[in-house]
């Protein structure tokens, strides 16, 4: 992925995303937001959901009275995105390169999107980009996969088999590289079996990375969280496979 590109690399990845997962990381999502950011801004208030994938979060925070803008790099998910929140704005741009006005906020950014973004130069850049959009005093909110959920979870093969489609994936993780693969092939039956085939590659940053470039794009009272649905919120070691960063402009 260079920088001169938007991140279009989930078009194929659109309609198993949206089927599959988008409604299950929403609910994985929602506990989070109505801990660490919802409950410090109003209800009419303007969100940006950044790489907001297929829309079914932006929904929720409509229905809840929330203004919400999607931004994401992918047409294809933003069209499923479009029917699945009809009330929400959506803008098709890359979290590294999207300029827009100090209009929001709470900025966030769900789902490991960010471990897309392969270095630390545009990492801070896709930072800088938020605190631009940021009201004085907003708050940005996102989570990264970390090494040990990279390690315990990226490994081996997954599938899903119904009668109209097929995906199979291939998982696998370089701790010399610090980076994470996804290799999947799809076939769907429209009027017949049609295949395609994809690869998601993701970066690994540790804690202090992402603080550091935190930091360089303006951010203060930065927090790291890990969140478990079974055991709650704990503090983030090394055995924590996601990290929840919350901090302010």
């Amino acid at each position: 992925m260079s920088l001169g590109s938007r991140y279009s690399d989930y078009d194929k990845f659109a309609w198993i995303y949206n089927k599959h997962w988008g409604d299950r990381f929403v609910q994985r999502a929602l506990p989070v937001l109505e801990k660490l950011a919802l409950p410090f801004i109003q209800h009419n208030t303007d969100i940006l959901d950044l790489c907001c994938g297929t829309g079914q979060l932006a929904q929720i925070l409509t229905e809840r009275g929330y203004h919400v803008t999607g931004l994401d790099g992918s047409e294809e998910m933003l069209k499923f995105a479009r029917k699945n929140a009809p009330n929400a704005k959506f803008i098709l741009d890359d979290a590294r390169t999207f300029k827009l006005p100090a209009m929001f906020n709470l900025v966030i950014s769900m789902y490991d999107s960010l471990n897309h973004i392969m270095t630390y130069e545009e990492l801070t850049t896709a930072f800088l980009n938020a605190h631009a959009a940021l009201r004085e005093e907003g708050l940005f909110l996102f989570d990264l996969n970390l090494e040990h959920g990279y390690k315990t979870n990226w490994d081996g093969s997954r599938g899903i088999a119904e009668d109209d489609h097929v995906c199979v994936f291939q998982m696998s993780y370089s701790p010399e590289e610090q980076t994470a693969r996804l290799d999947a092939t799809i076939f769907r039956l429209e009027d017949n079996w049609q295949r395609s085939d994809f690869t998601l590659i993701q970066k690994c940053y540790s804690k202090s990375e992402v603080q550091s470039a935190l930091e360089t794009a303006g951010f203060i009272d930065i927090n790291a969280y890990a969140y478990d649905r079974q055991l709650g919120w704990m503090d983030l070691t090394k055995e924590s496979d996601r990290a929840f960063f919350l901090c302010r402009k």
